[in-house]
């Protein structure tokens, strides 16, 4: 006969024993601490600092100290002491800490009441009453050291297997990322009116939503977004509500074959429009192409006393404006500062006749033009003339003035000098007289004997001419003018 029992391992009094309490005494602590078997954890190698008595622990396995040796058996603290309670098949424990119960398999602590894992790579669900219904379920499409985790929803409906045609109704959320592998996929088929959303949670103030269309192409690949009507050019309306649009990458061309666009502001090249500047535009020029037999641009004003004008400026500070400025006569004005203005040009509307408000300067050529023709005004630097040409000839406008000195040999009878004359042409007429003499060495009027005077003219000279009745000397001085 055994000296214990075949399960607890709880010891036998044996006949004639003595001291039969210390054997009774180590059965009873036996069964106190077996017998409703809950421990405080299960995760300790080494034994805590202050047990309290009766505390028990499953010992975990790498146990070190007083425990070495111990692993997975339960352990109790009894009179000063740790107890080791060798576990049998079948043993129940609960575990406090983790608030489940296990049960001693001969190998490990198996929770009890929990999910379970399956050891097999593929199980099956077979249907009772037609056992040729059957789910398999394998796992080795999942990456190692991966769990993955399924919740049933609280719904009667079905999710079958996600290829080939689905149908979902009523409310449906999808968390994560969504993949529909097919070439061609539709959400949304009704043909009455209704409401289909993407991305349409409550956004908080400040934190931003992104929804991607057409997404994932390699660079240079085509994508096309189709919003509204499939067929192009159909009727209809789309509205965006968001006030501001923009794009990621600069945008090289948007084709429409027919439009009308509407825009309260409008800004390109990074321009900004406002209230009053609604189109605004920075480029460093502007092309305006006919597309037909010509071009016109138009601007328009309300009311004769308004300006329909282009604005010239530097800095934003005009300097110059040019169109029907408060009337409608066409006029040109100049500013220095932005404020003080000067009008330098007014055609009259009704006679088409220009005004020079401030007078008009031209500018200098050192000789007459070439190629001049009827019609031509200049200012001729050299010899400081304005001049014009009429039928053909070239004339000053307004007399040119000028003197001279006329030499006559000793008791000569007559008399010739070049004088230079700039601006005389061989067309032109001069005349001349004697002028008072200021200087000793020209010769009053009244001493000389003088027959004729008279001046011969050339391109940018006169030929002064003179005969006297009697033998002269000396050299008079002369006045002329030309025509």
């Amino acid at each position: 006969m055994s000296d214990i029992s075949p399960h607890l391992l709880l010891p036998y009094i044996l006949a004639a024993q003595a001291q039969k309490h210390v054997t009774h005494n180590e059965a009873l602590r036996l069964l106190d601490a077996v017998v409703q078997l809950s421990v405080l954890d299960r995760d300790l190698t080494t034994p805590p600092g202050s047990p309290t008595d009766g505390d028990r622990y499953i010992v975990a396995s790498g146990a070190t100290g007083l425990w070495a040796g111990w692993d997975l058996n339960v352990t109790t603290w009894v009179d000063g002491v740790w107890m080791r309670l060798v576990p049998r098949p079948g043993w129940l424990a609960w575990i406090a800490d983790e608030t489940a119960a296990a049960v001693w398999t001969g190998t490990i602590w198996k929770l009890v009441g929990v999910p379970q894992d399956v050891s097999d790579a593929i199980f099956s669900l077979v249907n009772d009453a037609d056992p040729t219904k059957r789910a398999l379920f394998s796992l080795s499409g999942i990456t190692t050291a991966t769990t993955r985790t399924f919740t049933l929803p609280n719904t009667s409906s079905e999710l079958a297997i996600l290829a080939g045609t689905q149908t979902f109704t009523g409310n449906k959320t999808f968390s994560g990322t969504m993949t529909v592998s097919a070439a061609t996929a539709t959400i949304g088929t009704s043909a009455a009116t209704s409401t289909y959303g993407m991305g349409t949670g409550a956004t908080t103030t400040g934190l931003t939503k992104t929804v991607n269309l057409g997404t994932g192409g390699a660079s240079g690949s085509n994508t096309v977004v189709n919003i509204g009507a499939a067929t192009s050019g159909a009727g209809g309306t789309t509205v965006v509500n968001t006030p501001t649009v923009t794009f990621a990458n600069a945008v090289t061309a948007v084709g429409m074959p027919q439009a009308n666009l509407t825009a309260q502001l409008l800004g390109l090249g990074g321009a900004t429009a406002d209230a009053t500047n609604r189109l605004s535009l920075n480029a460093p020029a502007v092309l305006m192409n006919n597309a037909g037999a010509g071009i016109e641009v138009t601007v328009n004003k309300a009311a004769a006393g308004n300006d329909a004008a282009f604005a010239f400026k530097t800095g934003f500070s005009a300097r110059a404006l040019i169109g029907l400025l408060g009337s409608d006569d066409f006029s040109f004005k100049i500013s220095p500062d932005g404020s003080t203005w000067n009008t330098a040009l007014s055609i009259d509307r009704t006679r088409g006749r220009p005004t020079l408000p401030q007078g008009a300067i031209l500018g200098g050529l050192a000789a007459d033009p070439s190629g001049r023709a009827d019609g031509w005004i200049w200012f001729n630097t050299t010899a400081q003339r304005l001049r014009a040409r009429a039928d053909g000839a070239d004339f000053n406008l307004g007399p040119i003035t000028g003197t001279g000195v006329l030499a006559v040999a000793d008791n000569a009878l007559e008399a010739s000098t070049v004088i230079s004359a700039p601006g005389v042409a061989t067309t032109s007429i001069i005349n001349v007289s004697l002028a008072p003499s200021l200087d000793a060495d020209e010769n009053s009027p009244d001493l000389l004997d003088l027959v004729t005077l008279w001046a011969e003219a050339g391109t940018d000279q006169i030929t002064l001419n003179a005969t006297f009745s009697d033998p002269t000397s000396g050299a008079v001085k002369i006045n002329w003018s030309a025509n």
